[in-house]
């Protein structure tokens, strides 16, 4: 499917992460280069400054560049693939490993650890996701199912009270 601009959404994809990558090149000058050059660094944020992060909140993270990015066939019918639910957002696991791989993503991206970060946090958090016992296993794209938590009682005072923050 093409765009008004004439871009398929894979070329899309691929123009965006191009931008990225060449954001994240110029914004992470290499030290070496610049002592080899003899250049000046742009003066160092302050220890307690916080940069902007590259997506404004888990939504446009998801949108903007996980689904832009990320390729995985999902169970179609006979199929094999991955179980996903496109709202993953209605998943109260889901929110919170997306949100974790987010926040661990925007701070690869500063650290330029970007291939730990596919290994360390979406490949586990993805697979244990789209699996067969994963939030997303009784969903499908245009099908999503409440999610069933898992039940609890709660703990006795007297076994909370034998743990060290008790």
């Amino acid at each position: 499917m093409t765009t008004p601009t004439g871009q398929s959404g894979s070329e899309r994809a691929v123009a965006e992460l191009s931008a990225l990558l060449e954001q994240l090149s110029g914004a992470l000058p290499r030290a070496d280069t610049q002592a080899a050059a003899g250049a000046t660094a742009q003066p160092q944020q302050a220890a307690d400054e916080v940069p902007e992060p590259a997506f404004r909140n888990l939504d446009d993270f998801m949108r903007l560049y996980l689904a832009e990015v990320v390729e995985r066939r999902v169970l179609s019918g006979p199929k094999s693939g991955i179980y996903w639910c496109d709202r993953w957002w209605a998943h109260p696991e889901a929110i919170s490993r997306f949100y974790a791989m987010w926040r661990e993503w925007e701070r690869a991206r500063i650290d330029d650890t970007m291939s730990t970060w596919w290994l360390h946090h979406l490949d586990p958090h993805l697979s244990t996701m789209t699996a067969e016992y994963g939030p997303f296993a009784k969903c499908e794209p245009g099908r999503h199912t409440e999610p069933r938590t898992l039940p609890a009682v709660a703990a006795p005072r007297e076994v909370l009270d034998q743990l060290p923050e008790g």
